[in-house]
């Protein structure tokens, strides 16, 4: 199977510690994943952070789109352990993404505009991500 790699993860797998090798572990062995529309979510608990990773697949070919070291300090209390990556995706997006606007239904912050069903990858705001982790 071919393994393609997004911009966003080759640019800022060392700024975000999202290393492709803690990609595939998560892809490989995960320890929960969602499917929402034809994209998958994964997480993998790691220790101290989990892994959540967005991708494609058909028959020949994943994409990984996204990645997101997420760590539970950072998350304002919620029990990360506990949640579905969706869940995790969706809390972690409200606290470190920016926002998009929707056609037709506004601003969010998160990744599934339910009336349309369509998945949006979301992008980190960096610098408020890499000023939480100073705190860790």
């Amino acid at each position: 199977m071919q393994v393609i790699y997004s911009e966003l993860i080759t640019r800022f797998q060392d700024l975000l510690g999202t290393p492709k090798e803690l990609i595939e572990e998560t892809f490989n062995k995960p320890d929960a994943t969602n499917i929402v529309s034809n994209r998958c979510i994964s997480s993998k608990n790691f220790g101290s952070f989990h892994m959540l990773i967005i991708f494609e697949m058909d028959n020949e070919t994943v994409r990984f789109l996204n990645a997101y070291r997420v760590y539970p300090q950072l998350m304002n209390g919620a029990d990360i352990s506990k949640m579905k990556p969706l869940e995790m995706l969706t809390e972690f997006m409200n606290r470190f993404g920016l926002p998009k606007e929707i056609p037709g239904a506004g601003e969010h912050k998160i990744f599934i505009e339910r009336r349309m069903n369509i998945f949006f990858p979301g992008i980190l705001d960096i610098d408020k991500y890499l000023e939480a982790l100073k705190g860790i």
